[in-house]
């Protein structure tokens, strides 16, 4: 399979799968690259978060230059991962946090598993759990309040991580009230850059920049 797949992966809720597989999605539109964005948590957070709650349509271009495959599609998921379309340069997929028949196989189809992880022992634990169950490279992607507190360094020393780091930051906050992502919302913002950052350490590690 030429085209990579990403998933955005961790067992413990509320550590930003979502914001982060928007995120990666419209730095990669920066970055020149074309994103088929996949909602897999049935809860429909990001199908949500996008303003397509009520859609009944497979695909959706997005007005961030990237399309979105719902919670809500009735096509068949193994069918578009078996041949996808030669005009996306990656499939980024924000996953349930928990065990399902789909994420089990998207854990199969990886080429790269990215770990959100908060400064939390519920955290860590959510991303250690995903390292049991998928043979696909994994790499966390921190996000610190203290970069120096023992908990950070505890997950350093647990986890490889993705070269980059997201700080905790109000603008993210306010982006979630809105249909766009914070790389839009506050484009110039310090956190907008380093979503920025973490993506082109995406693209480098997947080789396709």
């Amino acid at each position: 399979m030429s085209t990579p797949i990403v998933a955005i992966a961790n067992f413990a809720g509320g550590v930003g799968k979502t914001t982060l597989a928007h995120a990666f999605a419209v730095a990669s539109a920066e970055y020149g690259k074309k994103a088929l964005l996949i909602d897999l948590d049935s809860t429909g957070a990001l199908t949500f978060k996008l303003g397509h709650e009520r859609t009944r349509e497979n695909l959706i271009s997005c007005s961030e230059r990237f399309d979105l495959r719902p919670h809500s599609a009735t096509d068949s998921l193994a069918a578009l991962l078996s041949e996808i379309p030669d005009k996306y340069d990656l499939v980024i997929i924000d996953t349930p946090p928990l065990l399902t028949a789909d994420l089990d196989q998207i854990l199969k189809l990886a080429r790269s598993v990215i770990l959100p992880v908060r400064e939390s022992i519920h955290s860590l634990r959510g991303a250690l759990a995903v390292l049991k169950i998928t043979s696909a490279p994994c790499k966390a992607l921190p996000y610190y309040e203290d970069s120096k507190a023992e908990l950070a360094q505890l997950i350093s020393d647990e986890l490889d991580l993705l070269d980059g780091r997201i700080s905790i930051a109000p603008e993210v906050l306010a982006a979630e009230a809105k249909t766009v992502s914070v790389l839009t919302d506050a484009k110039n913002s310090e956190v907008a850059q380093q979503y920025r950052d973490a993506t082109y350490s995406l693209l480098e590690e997947l080789n396709i920049f």
